[in-house]
Order: structure tokens, then C-alpha cells, then sequence
């Protein structure tokens, strides 16, 4: 008669750290199938049911180290393995490298391990990815924004689902089994300059409580707050969430402008006076998941609330022209509402082919009104705009994927409906009615042959306009070509090449005019279409255990672009937007990071050059910006100190240049598993924080200024607490995820 016993035993690595998450498998002596699986605890801990006098095999893998195998002969009533150390390996295998940096580099995408110290060290979601430092991503944990070092928007995902800032920011470190970073997406993700998808462990049933408090204290009026739950039973699971963020801040607008269309020319110099600008953001999320082996449905609903009394667009100010002086005031307060509804299912109908479907319903409520006002002291001109929106949008997407041996077949299809209804009341009054679509189609084929991938896909785009008696119809092919080659098991090449489209806003398309000022009115175009755009990616990386660079650049070009053109007409000058030539952009970077003393220490520094050729129908502008990036992370058990320092970065579109603020911050933090705090240090050693913006048309040319001392010399702390009952079952694994929140009002403001 056999007799029921216990296996057990403690995972760690080279550092005697514990690996969380560790995969460790029971099979029979002699027999491949698996009779039990388990993972590690956050103690490295596991524990495994096996019967007394039987022989076993005990196979233990974590990603980025060498697995190893144990044989138990006999096993006694209680068997103790004890502590087993895991040692990093450093070999390809079946086309896939991996590091002893704890990344895994394939063909489409990287696959980073977080360390045991990494996660210890770590507050929250966002946290991680600012300690993992990703080539080409800036992680911002002040404002919370995950972008590319060239400026645009990183897509989050958890588990393959797109999530929001505040989503990842409740991320429990210790969950996060690995990060899926895809630095060169295809068509299946539209193309999107980079998806990060945050991969959750597996988990039991059980719950958890988590909270995060952040404030300032130099100002007061910078906050962050947010509480999660979850809770998982059986093959279901509740989840809910809500964020709080705010400001309440002064800053100063300077201005100065020229109108050229009259002889004398008309120069303008205003001097900024303290301007309060102040909102706050509410996000709620509460969904149901039900999984049943690989099929799952998700229903979420969302809510974003908005309230801002004073936007960031606000100014007081003192106008000088000619020897005379006007008080300037421009103030705008608004509010938007939008719940959202989200139901999604997914179905696997073998182990490597899915269908996913998603339907998302949103309902946009917005509202806005707009004071201007210049007086002399006896005369007073006022311009008003008040606007109410209301929009509806409906989002349809299905995907089906296929993996064939070292090949994958993916294909789908996602289409977007939308009504709007804008009314503008004030100086000028509009009703705008608009009908929209969007539909998008694609095929992409993935194949590997030994060191060499290749990636070829089509996707067809057909976007749809109806206002009032006019519309618009055109289609766009998007081709994609994407080829790799690894040299040995450090080096690899990646060139990618493709073809892509986007609509403009529907603020931009709508047929109304708002006044900014005395002088000036935005008016939007309805004849605006759709734009074709061209990119080129080449990027070389170099990967060992203490040393990784990588050289990125990307060439696009964009065919009649809508950009801005500026016309003077019955004494007014018309701010607008029209499809121009084209634009040119060129992005180069290197970036070196370095870890001198194992993973304790990484400093990551990347230089980099901007060129941009902006080609209208009345001019041509190009601007050159070079600059660096670097950051500093260092790790020791409980404590961490990072140092972040960013030059200026420039944009060029149309006629208008802005230039962000150079900024640096520090954070030094103590983390332990339920609860720790965190001290930011934000542009400590600037006198005050500045950016401008300078349109450069002959017309009617300006250049702003806004600076504040409010945002420099910022001293933040951050608590946070996480508090976990029983054992949780993974989170549902919901492949996409759909939202809008482009609410389509124009504004008036300067």
C-alpha cells in the first residue's frame, strides 16, 4: 500500500536570492508525461504530493537559467530537497537566445525575466519597467507615462490584453511573471511604435487588497491615488480598481507675436502673470472574468471621469503694444464623462489556435466653456465659446491565430462606428452632426529558418466621413516586410519596412470656426483626408552579460499630411488645417547600458539626433536636435536609488516647433512585501521649469513661453501597501481590449 507523502524544497538563484515563479514539475521515473506542476512561491518555496517509496523525477525551469533535473529514489513520507541553486545560462536554443541578463531575444519580440531583487525593489507596474530600463522606452514615474525615446505612444498590455497607465501602475511586482517587450510590432498590433504585454503568473483562488498614496510636499498640489482588488472563486473572478490623479499648480505664459498681413505689422508682447491650472482625473474599472480551460469571457465596465477648472491652457498676462498696456485673461474650465462596456471572449480551439473577439460600447459626454478677455481700462473685448458634446462609438474586432511548427498565421479584422453631435455656442454658434467609420483588415505570416525570420503581412484600411451633405470614402494598403538575422548568440539585425494610414481627429474634420482672439479664429476642414505614411526601421543590438548597446534608426515619410496653414481673410488671420506636401522624419539613437557589479548596479545611456523636414503647400521648415538620455538604477535587499537625466527633446509638425523641458529626478525607496514608501526628487537642482512652443509662419508668427516653479524642485512621497489573502489564480488572459476617448470638440484656446 502506497502512502501519501510530501516532496519540498526552496528555489534560488546565483545571488541566494529566491526565484519566484520558478516552474517545477513531478514525473515518474521512465515517463515523460507529467504527473503535477506547481510554481514557486515569494519564498522560492514549493511543494509537491507524492506517495511514499515511489520513484519520481523532479525537473526545475525558470526562464534565463539552466534547468535542472533531480532524481528521488524511494521517497520517504516527508522529502526534503532543500535549497537548489539556479545558475544563469547563456546559449541559443531553437532560434532563441538567452542572456544572463535575464533576457530572452526572439525573432518579434524580447522576453524579460525580472530579477527576484528587481521585483523586491519595485512599488508597483510601473515601477518595474522603469528598473528593467528597455531600450527605447522612457518611464516616467512622477506623471506616470510610458512613451518611446522618439516621442510616441507605448502600448500596455497585461497578458495580452491593452490596459491603461493606472491598470499596470496596480501591478503587484511580485505577480509579474515576465515582460513581453515587442520593440518592432507588425500588423496584428497596427503597426504601433512598440507594445509592452506584462505576463501574470498563475494563480489559485484567493484575493488581494492593494493601495498607493503619492503627494508632494514642495508643491502640495501634485497627487496620485489609487486602490485595487481582486478576487478569484472556482473558474471565476471579480476585479476592481479606481485611480485619483490631480493637480493644483501656477505657472506663468509669455507670448510674443507678430501679424504681417497689414503695413504696419502688428507686434505683440505679453508678460506672463501667475496662472493656476488645475483637474483631476478619476479612472474606474470593475469587470467579471469566467475561464474554463482556454476559453474565457471578460465583461468590464469603465468609467473615466474629468474635471478641470482651470486648463493648462489658461493665461494672465499684460499685453504691451505700441505704448499701450491691455490685461489679458484667457480661461477655460471643462468636464467629460465616459463609460465604456467591454465584453470579450476568447476561444481555443486547439493548443496553438485561437480566436479572439471583442466588442466595446462608449458613450462620451463633454463640456466646455471659454472666457477671453483684452482691456485698456475703458474698453473691454470679450470673446465666449460654450460647447457641449455628446458621442457614441462602437468597436468590433476579431483575430484568429495559428502557430505551425516554427511559423504563425494570424489574421483579423476590427471595425469602429461613430455619431457625434457638437454644439458651440458663444461669439460663434454651430451645431455639427458627424458620421464616421473606420475598418481595418489584415493577413501576416511569420516564419523562422534556423538564424534568419522573416515577417510578411497585408492589411487593407477604409475610413468613411459624413457631414451634413458632404462625404468621403478611401482605402489604403498597408503592407509590412520585416526580415531578421542573428550573428551567433549575441548579435542580432532587424530591418523593417512598411506602408500605414491615419485619419484626422474629428474636432479637425468638423465644419466650425472658434474664435482664439482679437485677431485670430481656428477653423476646422471637412475637406481634410486621410494620409498614407512610409517608414524604414534598421536596428542592430549587442547583448552580453555586462554590456548591452543597441543602434535604432527610422526614416518615415508622410504623404500630404494635414498640417497646419495659416491665411489672412476680412481682417481676421485663419488658423486651419489643410493636407500639405509631405513631411520627412529622421530618429537615430545609440543606446549603452552598462552593469558593472552583476545586477546591483545598470546605467543606461543613450544619445541621440531628431530631423525633421516639414513640407507645406506655402513653405518649408527643418530643424536638427541632438541630446541624451541616461539613467542610473542601483539595488541593494530592500533599498534602491535611481537618478534619471533627459535633455530637451524637439518636435517639429507643420509650422510648429516645441521643445520639452530638460528635466533629472532622483527616487530612493525601501520595499518590503506588504508595504513600502518611496521619496521622488524632481528637477532639484533647475530654478524652474520651462518649455516653449514657437510657430514659425510668415504670416502670423509667435513664440510661447511657459514656465513654472511649481514644477521644479518637486519633493514627493510615495506609501504603498499590498495585502493578500489565500492564493489567486492568474488574471484573465483577454487578448484585446478597444477604447475611445477622443471626445472630437475644437478648441479655441491659444
Amino acid at each position: 500500500m502506497s502512502l501519501s507523502a510530501q516532496t519540498t524544497g526552496i528555489i534560488v538563484d546565483e545571488n541566494k536570492e529566491p526565484l519566484v515563479s520558478a516552474t517545477v514539475s513531478l514525473y515518474r521515473v521512465g515517463n515523460d508525461k507529467p504527473l503535477a506542476g506547481v510554481f514557486t512561491d515569494i519564498d522560492g518555496k514549493f511543494e509537491l504530493n507524492t506517495q511514499k517509496g515511489q520513484d519520481y523525477v523532479v525537473k526545475i525551469t525558470f526562464l534565463g537559467y539552466t534547468g535542472q533535473t533531480i532524481e528521488c529514489r524511494n521517497v520517504p513520507g516527508k522529502f526534503e530537497l532543500g535549497t537548489i541553486s539556479m545558475e544563469p545560462e547563456s546559449h541559443t536554443l531553437n532560434g532563441v537566445t538567452v542572456t544572463a541578463n535575464n533576457t530572452v531575444r526572439k525573432a518579434d519580440r524580447q522576453i524579460v525575466v525580472p530579477s527576484q531583487l528587481q521585483r523586491k525593489t519595485s512599488s508597483n507596474g510601473i515601477a518595474l519597467l522603469q528598473h528593467l530600463q528597455l531600450s527605447r522606452v522612457s518611464v516616467n514615474t512622477l506623471d506616470n507615462t510610458v512613451t518611446t525615446t522618439t516621442g510616441d505612444a507605448v502600448e500596455l498590455r497585461i497578458n495580452g490584453v491593452k490596459a491603461e497607465v493606472q491598470e499596470v501602475k496596480a501591478l503587484q511586482p511580485s505577480d509579474i511573471q515576465k515582460v513581453e517587450y515587442h520593440d518592432n510590432p507588425g500588423l496584428r498590433y497596427g503597426n504601433v511604435s512598440a507594445v509592452i504585454d506584462i505576463i501574470l503568473k498563475k494563480k489559485t483562488a484567493g484575493g488581494n487588497v492593494s493601495g498607493e498614496l503619492m503627494n508632494t510636499i514642495n508643491p502640495l498640489g501634485i497627487g496620485d491615488y489609487q486602490l485595487s482588488s481582486n478576487y478569484h472563486a472556482g473558474k471565476s473572478s471579480v476585479k476592481a480598481s479606481v485611480n485619483w490623479n490631480r493637480r493644483d499648480v501656477n505657472w506663468y505664459r509669455e507670448n510674443t507675436e507678430s501679424f504681417n498681413a497689414t503695413s504696419p505689422a502688428i507686434e505683440n508682447q505679453e508678460i506672463g502673470q501667475k496662472t493656476k491650472g488645475k483637474y483631476d482625473n478619476v479612472n474606474l474599472s470593475v469587470g467579471y472574468d469566467y475561464t474554463n480551460g482556454g476559453n474565457q469571457l471578460s465583461v468590464t465596465f469603465r468609467d473615466l471621469y474629468n474635471k478641470t477648472p482651470n486648463s493648462v491652457s489658461d493665461r494672465n498676462s499684460l499685453l504691451e503694444q505700441e505704448g499701450t498696456t491691455y490685461t489679458v485673461t484667457d480661461r477655460t474650465r471643462s468636464n467629460s464623462n465616459s463609460p465604456s462596456l467591454d465584453v470579450y471572449y476568447q476561444r481555443e480551439f486547439a493548443k496553438d489556435k485561437h480566436l479572439y473577439l471583442d466588442l466595446t460600447g462608449t458613450y462620451i459626454n463633454s463640456g466646455s466653456h471659454r472666457l477671453f478677455s483684452q482691456a485698456d481700462g475703458t474698453d473691454t473685448q470679450k470673446i465666449t465659446s460654450d460647447v457641449d458634446g455628446d458621442k457614441y462609438s462602437a468597436i468590433a474586432e476579431a483575430i484568429y491565430e495559428q502557430n505551425i511548427k516554427d511559423s504563425r498565421l494570424s489574421f483579423g479584422l476590427r471595425h469602429q462606428q461613430t455619431y457625434t453631435r457638437n454644439q458651440y455656442n458663444g461669439t460663434y454658434t454651430s451645431d455639427v452632426k458627424m458620421n464616421t467609420s473606420e475598418s481595418y483588415a489584415f493577413g501576416e505570416w511569420f516564419s523562422k529558418l534556423g538564424r534568419f525570420n522573416y515577417t510578411v503581412g497585408l492589411g487593407v484600411m477604409r475610413t468613411y466621413l459624413r457631414q451634413a451633405n458632404a462625404k468621403q470614402e478611401k482605402y489604403i494598403m498597408r503592407p509590412t516586410v520585416q526580415i531578421g538575422y542573428r550573428f551567433g548568440d549575441h548579435v542580432n539585425l532587424r530591418y523593417k519596412a512598411y506602408i500605414g494610414g491615419y485619419a484626422p481627429s474629428l474636432s479637425d474634420l468638423s465644419d466650425v470656426e472658434q474664435q482664439i482672439d482679437i485677431y485670430q479664429i481656428r477653423r476646422g476642414n471637412p475637406n481634410l483626408h486621410t494620409v498614407t505614411f512610409y517608414t524604414n526601421e534598421l536596428s542592430l543590438s549587442v547583448d552580453t552579460k555586462y554590456i548591452s548597446a543597441e543602434w535604432f534608426t527610422r526614416y518615415s515619410y508622410d504623404d500630404k499630411p494635414f498640417m497646419e496653414e495659416t491665411t489672412y481673410d476680412n481682417g481676421m488671420y485663419i488658423r486651419t488645417y489643410d493636407n500639405q506636401k509631405g513631411f520627412h522624419r529622421l530618429n537615430s539613437q545609440i543606446s549603452l547600458r552598462v552593469r558593472p557589479y552583476k545586477e546591483y548596479v545598470s546605467i543606461q545611456v543613450t544619445p541621440f539626433v531628431n530631423r525633421y523636414i516639414s513640407m507645406g503647400n506655402s513653405y518649408t521648415h527643418a530643424h536638427t536636435n541632438w541630446g541624451v538620455r541616461g539613467n542610473m538604477m542601483a539595488m541593494y535587499k530592500n533599498w534602491y536609488i535611481g537618478a534619471n537625466i533627459e535633455t530637451s527633446f524637439h518636435n517639429l509638425w507643420g509650422e510648429t516647433l516645441t521643445r520639452d523641458e530638460a528635466s533629472h529626478s532622483v527616487v530612493v525607496g525601501y520595499n518590503k512585501e506588504r508595504w513600502g514608501v518611496e521619496l521622488q526628487l524632481s528637477n532639484i537642482f533647475s530654478p524652474r521649469y520651462e518649455m516653449s512652443t514657437e510657430n514659425l509662419s510668415s504670416l502670423a508668427p509667435y513664440k510661447q513661453m511657459v514656465w513654472s516653479k511649481n514644477l521644479c524642485r518637486v519633493f514627493g512621497v510615495d506609501f504603498h501597501f499590498n495585502l493578500d489573502f489565500g492564493k489567486h489564480r492568474s488574471s484573465a488572459e483577454q487578448r484585446i481590449k478597444n477604447s475611445d476617448t477622443d471626445a472630437g470638440i475644437m478648441s479655441g484656446a491659444k
